[in-house]
Protein backbone atom coordinates (compact mmCIF):
# COMPACT_ATOMS: atom_id res chain seq x y z
CA UNK A 1 0.00 0.00 0.00
CA UNK A 2 1.57 3.71 -0.70
CA UNK A 3 3.06 5.66 1.75
CA UNK A 4 -0.05 8.18 0.93
CA UNK A 5 -2.89 5.65 1.45
CA UNK A 6 -1.22 4.86 4.95
CA UNK A 7 -1.52 8.44 5.71
CA UNK A 8 -4.65 8.46 4.33
CA UNK A 9 -6.30 5.80 6.94
CA UNK A 10 -4.14 7.30 9.70
CA UNK A 11 -5.99 10.71 9.29
CA UNK A 12 -9.00 9.20 9.41
CA UNK A 13 -8.20 7.28 12.63
CA UNK A 14 -7.34 10.74 14.21
CA UNK A 15 -10.31 12.38 13.31
CA UNK A 16 -12.17 9.19 14.93
CA UNK A 17 -9.88 9.63 18.01
CA UNK A 18 -8.13 12.87 18.15
CA UNK A 19 -4.83 11.61 19.63
CA UNK A 20 -1.51 10.63 18.37
CA UNK A 21 -1.27 8.04 21.69
CA UNK A 22 -4.17 6.47 21.06
CA UNK A 23 -3.80 6.07 17.10
CA UNK A 24 0.03 5.41 17.39
CA UNK A 25 -0.99 2.66 20.03
CA UNK A 26 -3.87 0.84 18.00
CA UNK A 27 -1.20 0.91 14.94
CA UNK A 28 1.76 -0.43 16.38
CA UNK A 29 3.92 3.04 15.61
CA UNK A 30 5.58 5.59 17.11
CA UNK A 31 3.74 9.19 18.16
CA UNK A 32 6.88 10.57 15.54
CA UNK A 33 5.39 8.23 12.82
CA UNK A 34 2.04 9.33 13.02
CA UNK A 35 2.54 12.89 13.33
CA UNK A 36 4.62 12.50 10.16
CA UNK A 37 1.94 10.87 8.60
CA UNK A 38 -0.34 14.06 9.56
CA UNK A 39 2.02 16.34 8.17
CA UNK A 40 1.92 14.20 4.84
CA UNK A 41 -1.64 14.35 4.34
CA UNK A 42 -1.07 18.36 4.89
CA UNK A 43 1.62 18.87 2.29
CA UNK A 44 -0.03 16.84 0.00
CA UNK A 45 -3.40 18.69 -0.05
CA UNK A 46 -1.88 22.01 1.08
CA UNK A 47 -4.02 22.60 4.13
CA UNK A 48 -3.86 22.54 7.95
CA UNK A 49 -6.07 19.67 8.86
CA UNK A 50 -5.53 20.30 12.56
CA UNK A 51 -4.99 22.70 15.36
CA UNK A 52 -2.38 20.90 17.88
CA UNK A 53 -1.86 21.76 21.63
CA UNK A 54 0.09 19.90 24.00
CA UNK A 55 -3.15 17.71 25.04
CA UNK A 56 -5.26 17.66 21.97
CA UNK A 57 -6.06 18.30 18.78
CA UNK A 58 -8.87 19.77 17.19
CA UNK A 59 -10.11 19.28 13.40
CA UNK A 60 -10.14 22.25 11.46
CA UNK A 61 -13.11 22.90 9.01
CA UNK A 62 -10.66 21.52 6.03
CA UNK A 63 -10.23 18.35 7.79
CA UNK A 64 -14.02 17.59 7.72
CA UNK A 65 -14.27 18.55 4.52
CA UNK A 66 -11.35 15.94 3.35
CA UNK A 67 -12.72 13.28 5.19
CA UNK A 68 -15.89 12.48 3.76
CA UNK A 69 -13.60 12.38 0.99
CA UNK A 70 -11.17 9.95 2.37
CA UNK A 71 -13.90 7.58 3.54
CA UNK A 72 -15.18 7.19 0.29
CA UNK A 73 -12.12 7.14 -1.21
CA UNK A 74 -11.16 4.01 1.46
CA UNK A 75 -14.46 2.66 1.22
CA UNK A 76 -14.11 2.18 -2.76
CA UNK A 77 -10.65 0.50 -2.44
CA UNK A 78 -12.10 -1.74 0.15
CA UNK A 79 -14.78 -2.48 -2.04
CA UNK A 80 -12.56 -3.27 -4.57
CA UNK A 81 -10.32 -5.34 -2.97
CA UNK A 82 -13.10 -7.46 -1.96
CA UNK A 83 -14.61 -8.04 -5.39
CA UNK A 84 -11.08 -9.00 -6.98
CA UNK A 85 -9.64 -10.90 -4.06
CA UNK A 86 -12.69 -12.21 -2.75
CA UNK A 87 -10.30 -15.58 -1.43
CA UNK A 88 -8.43 -13.24 0.87
CA UNK A 89 -11.32 -13.20 3.39
CA UNK A 90 -9.40 -11.01 6.15
CA UNK A 91 -11.23 -7.70 6.36
CA UNK A 92 -9.42 -4.99 8.16
CA UNK A 93 -10.50 -0.82 8.93
CA UNK A 94 -12.67 0.21 11.78
CA UNK A 95 -16.53 -0.17 11.80
CA UNK A 96 -18.22 2.34 14.08
CA UNK A 97 -21.17 1.57 15.60
CA UNK A 98 -23.89 3.47 17.44
CA UNK A 99 -25.47 1.46 20.24
CA UNK A 100 -27.57 1.45 23.20
CA UNK A 101 -26.49 0.51 26.46
CA UNK A 102 -28.26 -2.66 26.86
CA UNK A 103 -27.29 -3.95 23.43
CA UNK A 104 -23.73 -2.53 23.43
CA UNK A 105 -23.24 -4.53 26.52
CA UNK A 106 -24.68 -7.43 24.90
CA UNK A 107 -22.39 -7.23 21.68
CA UNK A 108 -19.42 -6.88 23.87
CA UNK A 109 -19.42 -10.14 25.24
CA UNK A 110 -19.56 -11.56 21.98
CA UNK A 111 -17.40 -9.46 19.97
CA UNK A 112 -14.23 -12.24 20.43
CA UNK A 113 -15.33 -14.26 17.73
CA UNK A 114 -15.57 -11.80 15.07
CA UNK A 115 -12.29 -10.23 15.90
CA UNK A 116 -10.37 -13.44 16.29
CA UNK A 117 -11.70 -14.21 12.61
CA UNK A 118 -10.67 -10.98 11.76
CA UNK A 119 -7.51 -9.74 13.24
CA UNK A 120 -7.45 -6.42 11.21
CA UNK A 121 -10.95 -5.22 11.72
CA UNK A 122 -11.29 -2.97 14.37
CA UNK A 123 -14.77 -2.35 15.98
CA UNK A 124 -15.50 0.99 17.64
CA UNK A 125 -18.69 1.50 19.38
CA UNK A 126 -20.31 4.19 20.32
CA UNK A 127 -21.96 3.63 23.07
CA UNK A 128 -25.27 5.95 24.11
CA UNK A 129 -29.02 5.96 25.14
CA UNK A 130 -29.24 9.49 22.62
CA UNK A 131 -30.16 8.57 19.61
CA UNK A 132 -26.87 9.80 17.19
CA UNK A 133 -26.59 11.76 14.05
CA UNK A 134 -24.91 9.09 11.44
CA UNK A 135 -23.20 12.06 9.69
CA UNK A 136 -22.35 14.02 11.83
CA UNK A 137 -21.04 11.12 14.63
CA UNK A 138 -19.21 9.55 11.87
CA UNK A 139 -20.72 6.29 12.11
CA UNK A 140 -21.02 3.57 9.60
CA UNK A 141 -23.95 1.53 11.76
CA UNK A 142 -26.86 2.77 14.73
CA UNK A 143 -28.84 0.73 16.52
CA UNK A 144 -32.22 1.99 16.66
CA UNK A 145 -35.47 1.21 18.25
CA UNK A 146 -38.36 1.27 15.67
CA UNK A 147 -39.72 2.90 14.06
CA UNK A 148 -37.85 5.03 11.45
CA UNK A 149 -39.32 7.02 9.01
CA UNK A 150 -36.36 8.69 7.74
CA UNK A 151 -36.13 7.65 3.46
CA UNK A 152 -32.37 8.70 3.42
CA UNK A 153 -31.89 5.50 5.49
CA UNK A 154 -31.85 1.90 4.92
CA UNK A 155 -33.12 -0.12 7.61
CA UNK A 156 -32.56 -3.56 8.40
CA UNK A 157 -34.58 -4.94 11.25
CA UNK A 158 -32.68 -7.16 14.17
CA UNK A 159 -35.61 -7.97 16.37
CA UNK A 160 -37.23 -7.59 19.43
CA UNK A 161 -36.19 -6.59 23.34
CA UNK A 162 -39.00 -8.34 25.93
CA UNK A 163 -39.08 -5.83 28.83
CA UNK A 164 -40.17 -6.23 32.69
CA UNK A 165 -40.97 -4.49 35.30
CA UNK A 166 -38.20 -5.47 38.28
CA UNK A 167 -37.05 -4.22 41.34
CA UNK A 168 -35.06 -5.00 44.57
CA UNK A 169 -37.01 -7.35 47.58
CA UNK A 170 -36.32 -5.10 50.06
CA UNK A 171 -38.01 -2.24 48.52
CA UNK A 172 -41.35 -4.75 47.44
CA UNK A 173 -40.70 -5.87 51.28
CA UNK A 174 -41.06 -1.96 52.26
CA UNK A 175 -43.80 -0.77 50.05
CA UNK A 176 -45.82 -4.00 48.92
CA UNK A 177 -45.73 -5.59 45.69
CA UNK A 178 -48.13 -3.76 42.98
CA UNK A 179 -50.98 -6.27 41.56
CA UNK A 180 -51.98 -3.87 38.74
CA UNK A 181 -51.09 -1.06 36.37
CA UNK A 182 -53.22 1.45 38.79
CA UNK A 183 -51.46 0.36 41.83
CA UNK A 184 -48.18 1.62 39.78
CA UNK A 185 -49.50 5.27 41.34
CA UNK A 186 -48.78 4.14 44.86
CA UNK A 187 -45.17 3.30 43.73
CA UNK A 188 -41.40 4.68 43.53
CA UNK A 189 -41.41 4.46 40.06
CA UNK A 190 -37.46 4.90 38.23
CA UNK A 191 -38.09 6.62 35.32
CA UNK A 192 -36.17 6.56 31.92
CA UNK A 193 -36.53 9.77 30.23
CA UNK A 194 -34.99 12.47 28.89
CA UNK A 195 -35.27 16.65 29.76
CA UNK A 196 -38.52 17.93 31.06
CA UNK A 197 -41.34 15.55 29.13
CA UNK A 198 -43.33 12.79 31.62
CA UNK A 199 -42.35 9.20 30.95
CA UNK A 200 -44.97 6.89 30.45
CA UNK A 201 -45.55 3.14 30.79
CA UNK A 202 -48.44 1.42 29.31
CA UNK A 203 -49.21 -1.42 30.96
CA UNK A 204 -52.07 -4.12 29.98
CA UNK A 205 -53.32 -1.19 27.28
CA UNK A 206 -53.00 0.99 29.95
CA UNK A 207 -50.64 4.37 29.76
CA UNK A 208 -49.31 5.15 33.30
CA UNK A 209 -47.55 8.67 33.86
CA UNK A 210 -44.53 7.73 36.26
CA UNK A 211 -43.80 9.45 39.08
CA UNK A 212 -40.87 8.82 41.62
CA UNK A 213 -37.82 10.39 43.46
CA UNK A 214 -35.26 9.33 40.96
CA UNK A 215 -35.39 9.22 36.65
CA UNK A 216 -32.37 9.39 34.23
CA UNK A 217 -31.33 9.86 30.39
CA UNK A 218 -29.50 6.42 30.99
CA UNK A 219 -30.48 2.76 31.33
CA UNK A 220 -27.67 1.98 33.18
CA UNK A 221 -28.33 4.57 35.67
CA UNK A 222 -32.13 3.31 36.01
CA UNK A 223 -30.98 -0.48 36.11
CA UNK A 224 -28.66 0.53 39.04
CA UNK A 225 -30.72 2.71 40.81
CA UNK A 226 -33.51 -0.54 40.64
CA UNK A 227 -30.74 -2.97 42.06
CA UNK A 228 -30.00 -0.58 45.29
CA UNK A 229 -33.93 -0.59 45.77
CA UNK A 230 -34.95 3.24 44.93
CA UNK A 231 -37.88 1.69 42.97
CA UNK A 232 -39.50 -0.09 40.15
CA UNK A 233 -38.26 -0.03 36.62
CA UNK A 234 -39.22 -1.09 33.76
CA UNK A 235 -35.86 -2.84 31.52
CA UNK A 236 -35.31 -4.64 29.17
CA UNK A 237 -34.86 -8.19 29.68
CA UNK A 238 -30.99 -8.98 28.70
CA UNK A 239 -30.25 -6.22 31.00
CA UNK A 240 -31.86 -7.91 34.01
CA UNK A 241 -31.43 -11.59 33.69
CA UNK A 242 -27.83 -12.07 36.06
CA UNK A 243 -29.76 -9.59 38.34
CA UNK A 244 -32.72 -12.06 38.24
CA UNK A 245 -30.97 -15.26 38.61
CA UNK A 246 -28.55 -14.04 41.80
CA UNK A 247 -31.86 -12.77 43.90
CA UNK A 248 -31.13 -8.86 43.25
CA UNK A 249 -34.00 -7.99 41.77
CA UNK A 250 -37.32 -9.87 41.36
CA UNK A 251 -40.24 -9.44 38.19
CA UNK A 252 -42.88 -7.41 39.17
CA UNK A 253 -46.38 -8.16 37.43
CA UNK A 254 -44.69 -10.67 35.22
CA UNK A 255 -47.93 -11.71 33.58
CA UNK A 256 -48.59 -7.54 32.51
CA UNK A 257 -48.79 -7.31 28.55
CA UNK A 258 -45.60 -4.95 27.97
CA UNK A 259 -44.78 -4.11 24.26
CA UNK A 260 -41.48 -5.29 23.47
CA UNK A 261 -38.68 -3.11 21.74
CA UNK A 262 -38.11 -3.06 18.17
CA UNK A 263 -34.88 -2.72 17.46
CA UNK A 264 -33.67 -1.90 13.79
CA UNK A 265 -29.81 -1.06 12.41
CA UNK A 266 -29.69 1.51 10.18
CA UNK A 267 -27.08 3.15 7.62
CA UNK A 268 -26.81 6.01 5.07
CA UNK A 269 -28.94 5.38 1.94
CA UNK A 270 -26.80 7.35 0.15
CA UNK A 271 -23.13 5.77 0.73
CA UNK A 272 -22.66 2.15 0.23
CA UNK A 273 -22.09 -0.23 3.23
CA UNK A 274 -18.39 -1.30 3.08
CA UNK A 275 -17.55 -5.03 3.33
CA UNK A 276 -15.90 -4.63 6.93
CA UNK A 277 -19.67 -2.82 8.10
CA UNK A 278 -21.42 -5.79 6.29
CA UNK A 279 -19.71 -7.71 8.25
CA UNK A 280 -20.57 -6.22 11.77
CA UNK A 281 -23.97 -5.80 10.54
CA UNK A 282 -24.26 -9.49 9.68
CA UNK A 283 -22.92 -10.56 13.02
CA UNK A 284 -25.67 -8.13 14.81
CA UNK A 285 -28.11 -10.29 13.03
CA UNK A 286 -26.53 -13.82 14.06
CA UNK A 287 -26.12 -12.30 17.28
CA UNK A 288 -29.19 -10.73 18.66
CA UNK A 289 -30.08 -12.06 21.73
CA UNK A 290 -32.77 -15.01 21.47
CA UNK A 291 -33.26 -15.02 17.66
CA UNK A 292 -31.60 -14.74 14.37
CA UNK A 293 -33.45 -12.35 12.25
CA UNK A 294 -32.62 -11.14 8.48
CA UNK A 295 -32.55 -7.95 6.87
Amino acid sequence: MSDLLVAIRTFIRLCEKPSFTQVAGEVHASHTTIARRLDQVETHFGVKLFHRTTRRLVPTPEADRLLAHARAMIDALDVAEQDLRPARGNLRGVVRVGVTTALGLHYVGLLGELTQAHPALQIDLAMTDWQRDLVQDRLDLALRVGPVTDDMLVVHRLGTLPRLLVAHPDYLGRHGTPQSADDLTGHQCIAYGYGDIPARWTIDGQEQTIVGTFRSDSSEAVHRAAVSGLGIALLPAIRVAADLAAGRLVPVMPDSAIAPLDILAVHPALKRLPSRARLVLDFFKTHFPGQCSSG
